[in-house]
């Protein structure tokens, strides 16, 4: 047995936990009014094939369960080819083969394939995939819910202890986007909010009971929408901010444009944010790096906008998401550099596969063990969380035999490191109580 087929057995045998997922809070809640082809076409592998040609107007079609699965899959064969390499398309092919004995997904497998994806939509489908087969100990969950048929984050922490447990996001605090998020806050924190001092009541009151039912950290997503670099701002400027925006409360129906929050009322905010989870001692995920979609401003993400908050809130624990890829040997620096800076590789192998085993054969090179967390599957959809656990061990135990080959561990070293990575690190980072 060579040396990546022995690191590479133990990996596969770590139970192991998942630092962030999208999925339904409950298995009850999975869509039952789709098929295959619209669930693998949820989240992450459509981008590829819209990067790579296919039209919007394609992309609906081939996700409308009302057509026929073979018509809607010849609109995509051609651009999935061209996509099946990706660490998205290699995810795919991996979840049908061990999930359904299906794979690789072509026009000659798809039609079997659809026919036991449908079976797996019966109860019990969460614990195959995610215990069973991935063998996760525990998932961090960030909520989400459907209305219209759209994918819409939530403050929602309730979820299924067996598998879950939740962070709380804090982006709808930070940057309301209409008057509506204001009332659902207010009414989540049971008081009227009229004037920016019952803003951060009610923000605090929000952060108070989520941490009562059992949320392990924070999370902001933020870097969808603006820069990462957070400036100190005043409490007057917040305050003349927030009575502005109340003003145009009657024109959400004719206006809603009107509605648009200053970067530094969205500033002081995050400060005031990031100084209650200070003296809580909490840890904070930030999306770091590529958004998904097609299109955005990467520069907006970058990792090391981020640093006056490092020097700033000491006893916050800052998680880093993504491995803030395309800016992953950047992310090494603030790592190494700060005791409360962290590096998640959530979404990240299959982001790049290759661009994770680098990085993470560099990191161990330049960050202590602790500072790095392995796996987060980060998918709206349950399937491609084994895809993608799958791919992460491959990845780990490619970087950890290349540091063995290299004379800078020998192999007790590596799975210990492997250990750590999986499980160890996230569990102290976010203080998780996991039954053994």
């Amino acid at each position: 047995m060579s040396t990546y087929e022995k690191i590479y057995e133990h990996i596969c045998s770590l139970k192991i936990i998942d630092t962030h997922e999208h999925l339904p809070a409950f298995e009850k809640l999975r869509d039952r009014e789709t098929d295959v082809l619209k669930e693998y076409l949820t989240h992450y592998f459509n981008c590829d094939l819209i990067s790579s040609g296919l039209s919007e107007e394609e992309f609906e079609k081939a996700v409308n369960c009302s057509l026929p699965l073979m018509e809607r899959w010849k609109l995509v064969e051609p651009y999935w080819e061209l996509c099946r390499y990706t660490g998205y398309g290699r995810s795919l092919d991996i979840a049908a083969r061990d999930l359904y004995g299906c794979g690789p997904i072509t026009g000659d497998t798809i039609e079997e394939l659809n026919e036991k994806f449908l079976e797996s939509l019966k109860e019990g489908h969460y614990r195959k995939v995610l215990k069973e087969k991935s063998k996760i100990a525990v998932s961090l969950l960030h909520n989400v819910s459907k209305v219209q048929d759209k994918i819409v984050f939530t403050s929602n922490i309730e979820s299924d202890p067996l598998y879950f447990r939740n962070v709380y996001p804090i982006d709808g605090h930070v940057f309301p986007q209409e008057i509506d998020d204001i009332q659902r806050i207010a009414q989540e924190a049971g008081i009227p909010v009229s004037s920016c001092t019952d803003w951060l009541e009610a923000a605090e009151k929000c952060m108070d009971n989520a941490l009562e039912h059992g949320a392990v950290g924070f999370k902001s997503a933020l870097a969808y929408q603006r820069p990462l670099s957070y400036e100190s701002a005043p409490f007057y400027k917040a305050e003349e901010e927030f009575n502005r925006l109340l003003q145009f409360s009657h024109m959400k129906t004719y206006l809603p444009s009107a509605f648009q929050t200053s970067k530094e009322f969205q500033d002081y905010m995050m400060h005031f944010i990031l100084g209650y989870a200070d003296k809580k001692g909490l840890t904070v995920q930030f999306h770091t790096g590529l958004q998904e979609g097609n299109g955005n401003l990467i520069y907006h993400s970058d990792p090391t906008l981020l640093s006056p908050l490092f020097l700033r809130y000491r006893n916050v624990r800052f998680d880093l998401f993504h491995m803030g890829y395309p800016y992953h040997h950047l992310v090494s620096a603030p790592a190494k550099n700060f005791p409360n800076v962290y590096i998640d590789m959530c979404w990240a192998h299959i982001i790049s596969p290759e661009a994770s085993i680098n990085a993470l054969e560099e990191w161990l090179d330049s960050v202590p063990i602790n500072k790095i967390s392995a796996f987060g599957g980060d998918y709206l959809f349950v399937d491609g969380v084994y895809g993608h656990q799958y791919l992460a061990r491959e990845n780990v135990a490619k970087a950890l035999t290349r540091k063995i080959e290299k004379g800078a561990m020998d192999p007790d070293t590596a799975k210990m490191i492997s250990d750590k990575l999986f499980y160890h690190n996230p569990k102290e980072l976010f203080q998780l109580d996991i039954p053994e």
